[in-house]
């Protein structure tokens, strides 16, 4: 499984604003805040919802501690997407968050 940590996916997200970025947090924590250009994609949904991706794009998953992050990079990666797991978690980026 691919991975980067909290702090290398903050300086990913502050030097490319077209990285493809799926907060699978429940919506209301999404909606308290989350990582500048991040999709709400929660991981209750994530193989009824898997149409919505694409093959052949890279994906980066957060949530709020790295344990949903790492089992929707595992769901993922077998339907064959391009996923890397986001160490830790939102309440770890030390960036800025959107609302």
């Amino acid at each position: 499984m691919k991975q980067v940590t909290v702090e290398e996916f903050q300086q990913l997200v502050e030097g490319d604003r077209d990285l493809n970025i799926l907060d699978v947090r429940p919506k209301d924590l999404y909606d308290k805040g989350h990582v500048p250009g991040a999709v709400h994609f929660p991981l209750n949904d994530i193989e009824d919802n898997l149409d919505e991706l694409d093959k052949n794009k890279s994906y980066y998953a957060i949530c709020h501690d790295g344990k949903g992050s790492k089992k929707a990079t595992e769901i993922l990666t077998k339907h064959g997407f391009d996923v890397t797991n986001v160490e830790k978690g939102v309440p770890d980026y030390k960036g800025e968050l959107e609302k």
